[in-house]
């Protein structure tokens, strides 16, 4: 006990139930060791695997397969854990479907961090005040280092940083790196649902009346109990799923680089009270999505992204006199960037029902519904070029002019007081 590597190896243990030979275990709050010896039987081709659980209590598993291996031993007892420790946590949930707003209380959420920044150069920092398990070692309070693909770091106060744009994010929990597209690293975060839910509502509604945070953190817990949006994770901190920014600070999403810093310091989140209403609120029926303003028309979910839901969720705040209107001026420049050619015509339609932008080039025509519309735009002409989805778009002297209502895909709970 006395060993001061000893936490090195418990550390260690503990991974190998995710990523190490016993990851077919796949369940945190184990300690497990693998092993691969001779077969007893004698027969010089075969092996017998061991593996060895024991959870925090005290409990303990050991497996022995022959023929076979350690990983595959540890492969072997996963469904049988399962059964006898239900309640341990599974690695990755990629399999989960629907949860109740219970199941997601008690678990964990893991994001995607930064996605639209295809960056191969990302640092961490422990900001917490105790030593942080870190890749094969620790960092220390206050120390920093560049990471690597496989690594692992946490629990604790993390802060991930992009030199080259200066994005960054605080949160509490655990990150995970991995290889991304064209050589960049995939940053996942895993953190408790408060925490997340904390960090959508301080992207989405800063300033906004404390009733109204609380109904947009009960709707992120209903979009939550919907199942994963990606087969890592169960979401990006982007507008695909949720502009999430943890405990801050607040990036502003018009820059494609993320890197202005358009507000203050961290919000201060929910208290027991405020966070036990919003649980209350996510067990009862009500708006699973939500936009920044409804245009004095909300829109349906079949009419962003299909689909049989053609039901409106009222806003109670606006009508048809609160349009909130705007205008965006497209380059040709700008499209011909967003769309890979020279765009010869572009038309608003409403394919069977959905808002669709028709873009005809030279080399043909492409229907985008608003998301694809939306961040095609945003890489050529700045993350605000689509506010919400347009109206109509007419050719002007240098490229096209749209024109629109609102902000955001208008669809679900108005955060506009």
């Amino acid at each position: 006990v006395g060993e001061p590597i000893r936490r090195q190896v418990l550390e260690g243990l503990r991974e190998a139930a995710l990523d190490g030979t016993a990851k077919g275990l796949g369940r945190r709050g184990f300690w497990i060791k693998t092993g691969t010896v001779p077969s007893p039987d004698g027969n010089p081709l075969h092996t017998c695997g061991l593996a060895l659980a024991v959870d925090d209590a005290g409990w303990a598993m050991l497996a022995r397969l022959d023929p076979g291996t350690g990983r595959e031993a540890a492969l072997a007892m996963s469904d049988e854990v399962a059964r006898l420790r239900p309640w341990s946590m599974a690695r990755g949930m990629k399999t989960r479907g629907p949860r109740s707003v219970n199941e997601i209380e008690s678990g964990t959420v893991r994001v995607r961090l930064f996605d639209l920044i295809a960056s191969p150069r990302w640092e961490a920092r422990n900001l917490g005040a105790a030593p942080m398990a870190c890749g094969g070692g620790y960092l220390g309070p206050g120390g920093a280092r560049a990471l690597r693909a496989g690594d692992h770091l946490g629990p604790g106060l993390i802060e991930v940083r992009a030199p080259d744009s200066g994005a960054r994010r605080r949160f509490l929990g655990r990150l995970e790196c991995a290889t991304g597209r064209a050589g960049s690293l995939r940053l996942i975060a895993t953190l408790e649902a408060r925490a997340y839910v904390s960090g959508v509502v301080a992207a989405e509604l800063p300033k906004g009346s404390a009733d109204l945070r609380e109904q947009l953190g009960a709707a992120v817990l209903r979009f939550l109990a919907q199942g994963p949006r990606h087969a890592d994770a169960d979401v990006c901190d982007d507008t695909h799923c949720a502009w999430f920014v943890g405990l801050g600070p607040r990036l502003d999403w018009r820059d494609p680089r993320h890197a202005s810093d358009a507000a203050g310091g961290a919000d201060p989140g929910f208290s027991d009270e405020a966070w036990g209403r919003i649980l209350e609120a996510a067990r009862s029926p009500g708006p699973s999505q939500w936009t920044a303003h409804c245009g004095g028309e909300p829109l349906s979910p079949h009419a962003l992204w299909g689909g049989p839901d053609r039901g409106v969720t009222p806003c109670p705040r606006h009508g048809a006199g609160s349009s909130d209107p705007w205008a965006r001026l497209w380059s040709a420049a700008a499209l011909e960037k967003a769309f890979g050619a020279p765009v010869q015509s572009l038309e608003v339609t409403a394919d069977e029902g959905i808002w669709t932008l028709r873009v005809r080039t030279a080399k043909g025509e492409r229907n985008y519904r608003y998301d694809e519309a939306h961040r095609a735009l945003a890489t050529a002409a700045g993350w605000d070029a689509l506010p919400s989805p347009a109206d109509r778009v007419e050719k002007a002297e240098d490229g096209f002019r749209a024109v629109g209502r609102g902000s955001g895909h208008r669809v679900g709970l108005c955060l506009a007081e």
